[in-house]
């Protein structure tokens, strides 16, 4: 971790999130550029966005498919990292990367400053001339507004605060969502024997885990698909339909009967009782809301930046602000911008965009922190970064 940051201290680029799409920004920039910059996150370690998660939650992406830029596939026993050893992954990294790494440093405003920025953060101010929001779209956790019909006594909980089955009472849970979170935790309930319900919207479309005895991944791979723009045709057919689910095992548990499944959307609720859409009434002790995430950017204060709703406005990660770039964004360039696979290609192209920026523009006064030793979990400088090559999810800034 960098040492302290004097007060409106410059650096010629600020990064907002130190998880995947942040430090891969990083590496690029301290590869391919010989501009300063800082990478800050209001966590207390890298990679803690994971390790909050749910306790069995492993990814469905294979290790070979989950290197961040100038690694290897991240090393680890079996094909699938947990997400420990995913945040670990993260933490590591920074550290071999000797990114300049600042945690416990939340940003509470950033606006326009003399023909750059300014952050007013949790641990000072600090100005650059080009900003990178690797916030990710995973920010505020989002429960639609029938779940404030039920009776007190039915336990409610967002899918990013649940840890295992005894975090939810009751034999009866009802489980909200259409995607791949929704259907892992519905299997890992039910196999706690719990009756479990899933409300489904529009319903799920399930894709194999394997096929032909490899991972289905490598055929996204091998045909194109996992790298296809997002307009391609594939990407559009499957954003219009929702991201498929990988692994069958909920399709044959409801195929056996053991999960119920409906495709209409919770509409309102009462009581103990969980109504449908369609007038279907379903009894409760537990909800978990698998509804997803929406964007919380009320610190971002660059005018056309975002649009009515609070979303990012950008073409490809730049935005019409200048100086302003996005990376980590889903479907930002590509149908796996949004995963860890995706990360390397978006963020050489935004400090690709930003080198050739700064080169036009008047350089920012630079602050030198003080060389640290490496520590494990933290990163240091960048003057004392290696020229030697390094051997997925960002953070919430």
């Amino acid at each position: 971790m960098t040492g302290p940051h004097p007060e409106g201290a410059g650096v010629d680029v600020l990064v907002i999130g130190a998880g995947q799409a942040g430090l891969g920004t990083g590496h690029h920039l301290a590869r391919r550029t010989s501009l300063s910059f800082l990478v800050v996150d209001g966590a207390e370690r890298i990679g803690d966005s994971w390790r909050r998660r749910w306790d069995s939650l492993v990814l469905f992406t294979p290790r070979r498919f989950s290197p961040l830029p100038g690694t290897a596939t991240p090393r680890g026993p079996g094909e699938y990292a947990t997400k420990d050893q995913t945040a670990d992954y993260l933490a590591d990294y920074a550290v071999r990367e000797r990114l300049p790494v600042r945690l416990c440093t939340r940003v509470l405003a950033l606006a326009r400053d003399d023909g750059g920025f300014v952050a007013e953060t949790t641990t000072g101010r600090i100005r650059a001339r080009h900003v990178v929001v690797a916030t990710g779209p995973y920010t505020a956790p989002f429960v639609p507004d029938a779940a404030n019909g039920f009776d007190p006594s039915v336990a409610q909980m967002h899918s990013s605060s649940y840890r295992a089955p005894d975090d939810l009472p009751g034999e009866d849970v009802l489980v909200v969502g259409a995607g791949n979170t929704a259907a892992q935790l519905a299997v890992e309930l039910a196999a706690a024997e719990r009756r479990v319900t899933v409300a489904a919207p529009g319903g799920m479309w399930f894709l194999p885990a394997r096929l032909l005895g490899v991972s289905v991944y490598w055929w996204f791979w091998l045909t194109g698909v996992l790298n296809s723009p997002s307009t391609s045709r594939i990407s559009r057919m499957v954003r219009a339909r929702g991201n498929g689910i990988i692994g069958r095992d909920l399709q044959t548990l409801v195929a056996a009967g053991k999960v119920r499944m409906l495709t209409e959307r919770v509409a309102g609720a009462y009581g103990q009782t969980a109504v449908l859409a369609d007038g279907t009434e379903i009894p409760a002790d537990a909800v978990l809301w698998c509804t997803g995430y929406k964007t919380d950017h009320q610190w971002l204060r660059v005018a056309g930046a975002l649009d009515e709703q609070g979303r990012p406005i950008h073409d490809a990660g730049r935005s019409p602000a200048a100086g302003l770039h996005w990376v980590g964004l889903p479907w930002q360039t590509r149908l796996n911008s949004g995963i860890i696979n995706g990360v390397d290609r978006d963020a050489r192209e935004a400090v690709r965009r930003i080198a050739g920026d700064q080169a036009e523009r008047r350089p920012v006064p630079v602050a030198a922190a003080p060389d640290r030793p490496v520590a494990p979990g933290h990163a240091v400088p960048r003057s004392a970064r290696s020229s030697e090559p390094a051997p997925t999810a960002g953070e919430a800034a």
